[in-house]
Formats: C-alpha cells, structure tokens, sequence
C-alpha cells in the first residue's frame, strides 16, 4: 500500500513537470548535448558572453555554455522543482560562479544584460513575449530559437533542417516565411 502511494505521488510530480509548463510557455522537452552544443555553435557564443535561457528546465544549455564555451548563463525557470534541479546541477558541475537560475516567469524577466539569449518555446509564448521583449534587449543581442521561429522577425540564420533560428536586433522585424 505504501509503495502505490509513493509511485502515485512521483507520478504526480512528473506530470505536473510536464503538462503544467505546457500553459506557461512550453512542455519541458530535455535536450540531447549534441543538441546543445549545436545550439550554442549555431548562435557563436564567445568566451564572456552572457546566454539568457527563458525557460531554461533542468538549465543544461547553460552549465554546457559555461563549461565549454567559457560563458555566463542566466537563466528563469517558473517551475520550483526544475528550479531545485537546475541549481543542484550548477553546483556539482562546479558552474555556479558562471551560471545562475532564477525562479521566476519569464515574461516579468530583464534579459537586458544579455549578449545571446535562448528560446525553446512555442508560438503562442513567444507571441506574447514579443514584441514586447525587444524593448528591453540590447540591439546587439542575438536570439536563437529552437523548433519555434519569431512570427513578424526575419532570421538572420535558419539552420539547413529549419530548426534553429538566428535573430539580430540591428536586421530589422519583417514578416518572415517560416510561421
């Protein structure tokens, strides 16, 4: 009996890590590092470089950015369990001078300080997160999104399978052809 009661709640959980996210601005989908790491060549971060992660989940494109590029990661999570995920990650791959997550929604978030900022989330999100997001990001910023283009933004960037996208404030908000 004790045990049903354990693997009902962890089901729970699980769940809710899932489908919740999916009315904030995407499901949590975690990952593979070769992902990541062509994430991170595909928008060039450079040693020192500040990466934002709106919705960063688990925050591993952060720690990779950090450890293998030299990075500083900043990243908004809603969801206090992957925020605990996230921070006890940073600390025992030994980022946690480089990387920081904060709990918080990121809709109310200054990405201001950021040089690159990264996006895994879906139309409906980023519709509500832009336009109002580019008046407050430096207009040397690059933005790259994965699986999701910006509706109204011209990529300066589309990768050849059109999964990542890559957005520079100083190139202008046509409409594009990739919605």
């Amino acid at each position: 009996m004790e045990w049903t009661f354990f693997l009902l709640a962890g089901l729970i959980v699980l769940a809710g890590m899932v489908v919740l996210p999916i009315f904030f601005g995407a499901p949590w989908h975690p990952l593979m590092p070769h992902t990541i790491r062509r994430i991170l060549n595909f928008v060039d971060i450079r040693p020192g470089e500040t990466i934002c992660d709106l919705g960063c989940g688990d925050g591993r494109v952060l720690m990779t950015a950090a450890k293998k590029y030299s990075a500083k990661g900043v990243g908004v999570e809603i969801d206090p369990i992957k925020v605990g995920l996230a921070r006890l990650l940073v600390k025992l791959k030994k980022v946690d001078e480089r990387v920081s997550i904060i709990r918080g929604n990121i809709f109310d978030f200054d990405p201001s300080d950021a040089d690159v900022v990264y996006l895994y989330l879906t139309h409906q999100a980023m519709d509500k997160l832009f336009p109002e997001i580019l008046k407050k990001l430096k207009p040397t910023v690059r933005i790259v999104s994965y699986r999701f283009c910006i509706r109204g933004m011209t990529p300066e960037k589309v990768s050849a399978d059109k999964t990542l996208f890559l957005y520079q404030l100083t190139k202008g908000t046509e409409i594009n052809n990739y919605t």
